[in-house]
C-alpha cells in the first residue's frame, strides 16, 4: 500500500491547482465497522438552543475572585447522560457544567454545555472541579505519549484565548480529582493555594476583540478521546464596537433574545447494542444504544503499516476519525425553526478530523430532502440563500465578503463555498427572508480525509459507500441540519453592513514585518511510529536523529517530547514559512498567538531538502480568510506563510517560567485530533 506521502510523489497531488481526487479501496466489512449507527430519522428534534432549556451558559458566582479580584465563576467536569435523538437511549457523555447557571434554576447538565459569554477587558477568573472517576467511556491506548496516566485527567484550554501560559491548559498542565497534577500545572499555586484536591484555577483576561472562540480539553494521551467524549463549549467575547454594529442592522445578541444562532457541528458514531456483538466484538466500551463508539483498531485495510510490522493491540490510536451521523449543538440531525428574516450564525467546525464545506439547498420534498445528480453527486436542489461573511477566529474580518451558498466542492481549486476545517470558525449573516414555507438544509460534501478523500466516510442514500442509508434516515455526513422557515413576525432594520463597510477598525493590530522580524523554515512531516502505525510530525528543515524515542533516522520531523526548537522572544513578530510534506491539509492551530496568513505557494517536493523549490506564484488568501486567524488550513505541496506577534498576556500577578520547558510554555499542532495526539505537536515557548 502507498502511503499518503508516496502518492504525492507519483503525482496524485502537485498543489492546490492540480489535486485530483482519490477514493481508497474499502471492502463493505470495513465500511460497516465505521457505521455503527442504527439509521437515524432527519429532522426529527428542534436544534437546541442557549440557556434554560437547552444548553446551560455560565454565569457568575456572587464574589470576586480573592487571589485576583476578576469576577469568579465555577464549573464541574462530569461525566452524565443526555438524550442527543429520540431514537437513542442516553449517551455517557464528558463535560461542562456551570455551578451557577446563567437565567437560574435547576439546569440540567447537556453536551455542549458551560457556554461562556464575556466581555472585552473584564477579566474571568475560573475555578474547575474535576469529578470525573472509573472507567473512561472510550478505549484508551495507552501506548502514546501521557496515556499511560489516570483516564480521568483534564486540564482546560481556551482556544483562542490571549492568556497566561498558567491558564492556557497545556498538554501537561492535567489535573485529576484526587490531586494529583501534571508538571506543568501551576495554577492553583499561584492563583488559589487553598484549592481544593480536584480544583483548576484559570485567570482569562479577556484583551482580544469581539469574536467567538472555544474551549476544549488539551490533557496529553487523552485530547481526542475527552474533546470526542464531550469536554468542549463555545467562548463568546463581546466588545463596543461589535455592539455598535447592531445600528447597522446585525441581528442582536443571542443572550438579549437576539437572532443569533450558534452552531457547533460534529460528527460521531453511535452502538447499536443489537449488532454491536457482531459487528465490534472486541469493543470495550458502554454497549448500550446510543453510547458513543470511536474507532479502537488500526486497520490495515483502511490504514498503512510500517514494512515488517505486526498489526498493532488493541486498542490502537488511529490516523483519523471519522463518524457516520452529523450533529449540531450536540443533537443529530436537527430542524431550527426561523423567521424569514436575518440571521447571525456562529459556526465552529468540532470534528475530531472532518472537514466541511457548507452550503444552503432548498429542501426539494423528496423522501431525503437532497437529490444528488448521477455520477457527479451534486445537489440538484435550488440554491439557499448565500452567505454575508463577516469574521472568523479571531474576530471581524477587514471587509465582509459575499459567499455563494451552493459551491460543491472542487477537487482542483480546493475551494466550494464555506470550507471549513476543524477548529476554524465562521460568523455570517444569513437572510432567509424570501424562502417562508420552505426548508433550509445545511448541507456538506468535503472529503475525508482532506483533500483526496475516501468514499468509505461519505455517507449518504445513493453514494458509493456500501453502506447504503434508507432516504430520510442516517447515516448521512452530507446532511447536517434543516431550518424550517416561517413568516417573520417583525421587520428588520435595514442592513448597512455590505462588502464595503470596513470591519478592520474592531480588529486587534496586525504585526508589521521589519529588518527585527524573524522568518523560520517549518515543516509538517509523516512518517511510521516504532509500531509500524502511520504518524504526523512538526519539524524544522533541518535533518536530525529524534532521541526521545531513540529514532536513528535523520528526519525533519521532531516528537512532542524533543528540545524546543520554536523559542520566540516576548513581544516580536516572527514570520513562519510552513512546508508542508505529508499528503492531508493541516488545519495548524498556535496558542496565545493570533496570525495573519500571508500567502501560500507551490513547491517540488520531490526536491526539498530544507530549502523549497518554488513552481509557482504565492497566492494570498482567500476572502474569508483576511483577518486574524488561530487555524489555518495548510495543503499539501505548498509553503504557508504567516506572521505572528507573541504579546504575553497582561495580568496583575508574577506568571513564573514552567518547570518542564523554562520560559512561557504554549504549543503549536494540527487540529486533527488524531494527529496531534501522536505526536504533530511541538512546545512554543515564549521567553
Amino acid at each position: 500500500m502507498l502511503t499518503r506521502r508516496q502518492l504525492l510523489k507519483l503525482g496524485v497531488l502537485a498543489g492546490a491547482g492540480l489535486v485530483l481526487p482519490v477514493s481508497l479501496s474499502a471492502t463493505p466489512r470495513i465500511a460497516r465497522a465505521f457505521s455503527q449507527t442504527t439509521g437515524l430519522r432527519k429532522f426529527a428534534q428542534p436544534l437546541r438552543g442557549v440557556g434554560p432549556g437547552g444548553i446551560p451558559v455560565v454565569g457568575a458566582d456572587f464574589t470576586p475572585a480573592a487571589s485576583t479580584g476578576a469576577t469568579h465563576y465555577t464549573v464541574g467536569i462530569n461525566q452524565f447522560v443526555d438524550k442527543l435523538h429520540p431514537d437513542l437511549d442516553g449517551t455517557i457523555l464528558r463535560g461542562y457544567q456551570p455551578a451557577m447557571p446563567l437565567g437560574g434554576g435547576y439546569q440540567p447538565q447537556k453536551h455542549l454545555g458551560g457556554i461562556i459569554v464575556g466581555k472585552k477587558n473584564v477579566p474571568m477568573h475560573f475555578t474547575f472541579k474535576n469529578t470525573l472517576s472509573g472507567n473512561h467511556p472510550l478505549p484508551v491506548d495507552r501506548s502514546i505519549m501521557g496515556a499511560e496516566g489516570n483516564p480521568n485527567r483534564a486540564v482546560v484550554h481556551v482556544h483562542g484565548g490571549a492568556v497566561p501560559w498558567i491558564s492556557d491548559g497545556g498538554p501537561f498542565a492535567w489535573w485529576d480529582a484526587q490531586g494529583n497534577e501534571g508538571v506543568s500545572f501551576l495554577n492553583n499555586k499561584v492563583l488559589n493555594p487553598s484549592a481544593k484536591a480536584g480544583e483548576a484555577d484559570y485567570y482569562y483576561p479577556n484583551t482580544q476583540s469581539a469574536r467567538m472562540m472555544w474551549y476544549h480539553d488539551h490533557t496529553i494521551g487523552l485530547t481526542r478521546l475527552n474533546a470526542y467524549a464531550g469536554v468542549a463549549s463555545a467562548f463568546i467575547i463581546r466588545d463596543d464596537f461589535e455592539g455598535n454594529l447592531r445600528n447597522l442592522g446585525l441581528p442582536d445578541y443571542i443572550e438579549n433574545g437576539g437572532y443569533e444562532l450558534p452552531i457547533v457541528i460534529q460528527d460521531k458514531i453511535f452502538v447499536n447494542s443489537s449488532t454491536i456483538g457482531a459487528m465490534d466484538p472486541s469493543w470495550p466500551g458502554p454497549r448500550a444504544t446510543g453510547s458513543l463508539w470511536y474507532p479502537h483498531q488500526y486497520d490495515t485495510s483502511r490504514w498503512d503499516l510500517g514494512k515488517g510490522k505486526p498489526i498493532p493491540t488493541n486498542p490502537s490510536i488511529i490516523p483519523e476519525m471519522f463518524g457516520d451521523t452529523m450533529l449540531a449543538n450536540g443533537t443529530v440531525y436537527p430542524e431550527a425553526t426561523v423567521e424569514g428574516r436575518r440571521y447571525r450564525l456562529r459556526m465552529l467546525n468540532a470534528c475530531n478530523a472532518r472537514f466541511l464545506n457548507l452550503q444552503l439547498y432548498v429542501d426539494d420534498g423528496s423522501p431525503d430532502g437532497i437529490t444528488h445528480a448521477a455520477e457527479t453527486f451534486v445537489p440538484t436542489n435550488k440554491k439557499g440563500p448565500d452567505f454575508l461573511v463577516i469574521g472568523t477566529e479571531g474576530g471581524f474580518l477587514f471587509y465582509p465578503t459575499v459567499v455563494r451558498s451552493n459551491v460543491p466542492f472542487n477537487p482542483m481549486t480546493l475551494k466550494g463555498s464555506l470550507i471549513e476545517a476543524p477548529a476554524e470558525r465562521f460568523d455570517v449573516i444569513v437572510d432567509f427572508s424570501g424562502f417562508e414555507g420552505k426548508s433550509i438544509i445545511l448541507y456538506n460534501d468535503a472529503p475525508a480525509p482532506f483533500p483526496m478523500g475516501a468514499d468509505e466516510n461519505d455517507y449518504f442514500p445513493g453514494g458509493p459507500n456500501p453502506v447504503q442509508p434508507k432516504s430520510g434516515f442516517g447515516p448521512n455526513t452530507r446532511q447536517i441540519m434543516r431550518f424550517k422557515v416561517v413568516p417573520a413576525t417583525s421587520k428588520d432594520a435595514p442592513l448597512r453592513i455590505n462588502t464595503s463597510t470596513p470591519l478592520w477598525p474592531g480588529l486587534d493590530p496586525s504585526p508589521v514585518w521589519d529588518n527585527n522580524t524573524v522568518e523560520r523554515y517549518l515543516t509538517l512531516n509523516e512518517d511510521f511510529d516504532k509500531y509500524g502505525r502511520l504518524i504526523q510530525y512538526l519539524g524544522t528543515n533541518k535533518r536530525d536523529p529524534s532521541p526521545s524515542m531513540g529514532r536513528d533516522q535523520m528526519s525533519f520531523g521532531r516528537e512532542y517530547l524533543d528540545p524546543a526548537t520554536e523559542t520566540p522572544r516576548a513581544g516580536a513578530t516572527e514570520v513562519w514559512h510552513i512546508i508542508n510534506l505529508t499528503g492531508d491539509t493541516h488545519p495548524i492551530h498556535f496558542h496565545l498567538v493570533n496570525a495573519i496568513l500571508l500567502h501560500r505557494q507551490p513547491f517540488d517536493m520531490d526536491k526539498f531538502d530544507g530549502t523549497p523549490s518554488y513552481t509557482g506564484s504565492a497566492r494570498g488568501p482567500d476572502a474569508t480568510e483576511l483577518g486574524w486567524k488561530d487555524t489555518i488550513k495548510m495543503h499539501p505541496n505548498e509553503v504557508t506563510t504567516v506572521i505572528m506577534r507573541f504579546d504575553l498576556a497582561k495580568v496583575p500577578f508574577a506568571v513564573p517560567s514552567s518547570p518542564r520547558t523554562g520560559g512561557h510554555e504554549f504549543v503549536w499542532h494540527c487540529h486533527i485530533l488524531e494527529h496531534e495526539e501522536h505526536d504533530m505537536m511541538r512546545p512554543m515557548i515564549v521567553n
